[in-house]
């Protein structure tokens, strides 16, 4: 469960919609909430400031001292709750390096971020800086995407979807999963695709061509019965769940099962390779993220451990 949960905001519609889920799930857990904005060089537009000729110190000063006056404004909403503000300053041009710095300076262990941000020339492109968060993998990330209509819809996770593909990664995101639904009493929907791909061939001519590659069917006949032993097997609070199994894109049969079966919350793993950029996110999550009809909790391979600690 988390214990500490940040939003950053860029003020945008979106930053918002994040909010209003930040806001219930830190109502749900009894988690303090802390509101983040980080001031970037190019973006001082934002605030309405000054003219380019004006000398850059003032300007961050001007736009630190705005940006907090707009978190003030933020906090009275959430008078029921303890909520910290804070204004970080990126002066090496790394807006994912501020909110990395805070979210383990801080020990934020879930941090809820729109999708979309501000556009325009040097402004914060939130859902980009979301993207690379989620990349890096320091702590468990929420995305939340606004409405078509524009409208903030009501916060409620009744119908829980996460994505099983047996590697210990999606164990740990189940455990989150489970920890979710129990908490909204929602249902749970565990999903194992069955992966068909297309891989290019050729002749003995050198003529390309392609060829699909199909799961072994003894695996697909035996996987509803493995979704119930490993559900059962991670341990957590127990909450009424259902197994289901089907074929084709792995991301995009998530995003479909997530449409038709109306999830309110996607809850999977991310996993990838140690380097420059920490964690390589998975295509499949990539395309999750990308396409979702809601909100996409993702769960790094470094959250292990008993979710209810």
């Amino acid at each position: 469960m988390p214990h500490r949960i940040l939003v950053p905001t860029d003020f945008s519609p979106s930053a918002e919609a994040a909010l209003a889920h930040a806001g219930a799930l830190a109502d749900r857990f009894g988690a303090p909430l802390h509101l983040l904005h980080v001031v970037h060089q190019t973006n001082t537009d934002l605030y309405g400031l000054g003219t380019a000729e004006a000398h850059t110190d003032r300007l961050r000063e001007e736009a630190e001292a705005s940006a907090r006056a707009q978190l003030a404004e933020l906090a009275p909403e959430r008078a029921a709750q303890e909520v910290h503000t804070a204004v970080a300053q990126d002066p090496d041009g790394s807006v994912v390096g501020a909110i990395e710095e805070y979210v383990l300076d801080s020990e934020i262990d879930l941090v809820v971020m729109g999708t979309h941000g501000r556009r325009g020339l040097g402004r914060l492109m939130l859902g980009s800086v979301a993207n690379r968060l989620v990349r890096r993998g320091v702590a468990p990330v929420l995305t939340v995407r606004r409405g078509d209509d524009g409208a903030t819809p009501p916060v409620a996770y009744d119908n829980v979807l996460a994505p099983i593909d047996f590697s210990d990664h999606s164990k740990t995101a189940l455990r989150r999963s489970k920890e979710v639904a129990s908490r909204y009493g929602a249902r749970q929907q565990l999903l194992f695709v069955a992966e068909t791909r297309v891989q290019p061939t050729f002749s003995d001519t050198g003529i390309p061509g392609v060829s699909v590659v199909e799961m072994d069917p003894e695996i697909v006949a035996n996987a509803e019965e493995a979704l119930d032993e490993l559900n059962a097997s991670v341990g957590g609070p127990g909450v009424p769940t259902t197994c289901h199994v089907e074929e084709g894109d792995v991301a995009q049969t998530i995003v479909d099962v997530a449409d038709a079966r109306e999830a309110d919350l996607i809850v999977m793993a991310t996993r990838g390779l140690t380097g420059i950029d920490r964690f390589v996110l998975g295509s499949n999550t990539e395309r999750v993220l990308r396409t979702a009809p809601c909100p996409v909790l993702t769960v790094p391979a470094s959250v292990d451990g008993d979710p209810n600690d």
